[in-house]
C-alpha cells in the first residue's frame, strides 16, 4: 500500500458526493424506498453540479480557501491512496499497454454517468494510447432498469458491440425497454436472435452483479465512481479533475518504465501492493 501526495485541486474536492448517484451499502434500503423522490432530484442535482464546475474555474482573489477535509466518509476510498483494481472481464477501450488505467463503475439509468460521457472521450483524445479505460456496472436499486441494461451491454458485447450499445444506451436513459434493446441491436446489425438468448443466460447477470460487489468492496458503491491507475475519483467530474489525477500517475509510471518495467506490465506493478478494500 502506498500513500500519494493528496490531490488539493478544488475540482477534486467536489468527488465527495456531488455529481453521483447513490447506492449500495448501509443507505440502500432507504434510497429504495426514496426512489421516486431522487429521481426527481436528478435534474436539480446536474444543474447544481454544473454552477459548482463553473465556480471552480472563477480565479481567486487571494483570499485564504477553506481547508479540505482531513480524511474520506466512513466507508468511502481514501483518495490518497491506492487501491488493487483489477481489470478482469471488464469491456475495455484503448491498448493493454496503456501507462493509465481508468476503470469505471457506472449504471446507464444514472444521469450523472451519461454526463460524464463527454469528459471520458475527451480524455481518451487527449491522451490518446497512453489511457485505457475499463468499465463495471453497478445497476443501482432506485434504477428499475439498470440491470437489464447492463445485461443488454454485455449480450452484445459478446458480439463484439459493447461500446455501440453502450452509447445506445446512454443516449436513450428513459426508455430502456426490452423492445428497444431489440431495435438497437438490430441497428447495430446484430445477430438479434442470438443476442435475445445472450439476454437469458444467467450468465452474464452473475458476471454484471459480480462487478457490482467488487465495486462496494472497493467502497464504490454510487455512479459514477472511477479509480485511476487505483486513485479513487467520485462523481460526474470535470475534465481537469481527471487530468490532474492522470498527470500525477502518468509520472509516476513514467518513472516505472524508465527503470525498466515494460510499459504492459505498468498497471499490475502500479496495484500491486494496493489496498484491496475499504
Amino acid at each position: 500500500m502506498h500513500v500519494r501526495k493528496i490531490v488539493t485541486a478544488f475540482p477534486l474536492v467536489l468527488a465527495l458526493g456531488l455529481g453521483a448517484c447513490q447506492g449500495q451499502g448501509a443507505f440502500a434500503q432507504q434510497q429504495e424506498a426514496l426512489s421516486r423522490i431522487e429521481q426527481k432530484q436528478d435534474n436539480i442535482l446536474s444543474e447544481l453540479a454544473a454552477v459548482k464546475e463553473s465556480v471552480s474555474k472563477i480565479p481567486t482573489t487571494g483570499a485564504p480557501s477553506k481547508a479540505a477535509p482531513k480524511g474520506p466518509r466512513p466507508g468511502r476510498p481514501d483518495p490518497k491512496l491506492t487501491y488493487k483494481v483489477d481489470v478482469g472481464e471488464a469491456a475495455v477501450k484503448g491498448p493493454q499497454d496503456a501507462l493509465i488505467t481508468i476503470v469505471e463503475w457506472s449504471d446507464f439509468q444514472c444521469p450523472f454517468c451519461k454526463r460524464v460521457n463527454p469528459t471520458m472521450a475527451k480524455i481518451q483524445e487527449t491522451y490518446g494510447d497512453k489511457v485505457r479505460i475499463a468499465f463495471k456496472h453497478n445497476p443501482l436499486p432506485m434504477h428499475n432498469r439498470a440491470l437489464a441494461a447492463a445485461i443488454a451491454a454485455e449480450a452484445a458485447g459478446r458480439q463484439g458491440k459493447f461500446w455501440e450499445m453502450h452509447d445506445k444506451l446512454f443516449d436513450n436513459g428513459r426508455a430502456l425497454t426490452d423492445e428497444n434493446f431489440e431495435k438497437w441491436a438490430t441497428e447495430l446489425e446484430l445477430d438479434v436472435e442470438k443476442f435475445k438468448t445472450d439476454m437469458k443466460d444467467k450468465a452474464l447477470e452473475t458476471k454484471v452483479k459480480k462487478q457490482q460487489s467488487q465495486g462496494a468492496t472497493l467502497g464504490a458503491r454510487g455512479t459514477p465512481a472511477f479509480f485511476v491507475n487505483g486513485r479513487f475519483l467520485s462523481g460526474a467530474q470535470p475534465f481537469e479533475a481527471f487530468k490532474t489525477l492522470i498527470d500525477e500517475e502518468l509520472k509516476e509510471a513514467e518513472a516505472l518504465v524508465a527503470k525498466g518495467t515494460a510499459k504492459k506490465d505498468v498497471y499490475a506493478a502500479v496495484i500491486a501492493k494496493g489496498k484491496t478494500k475499504v
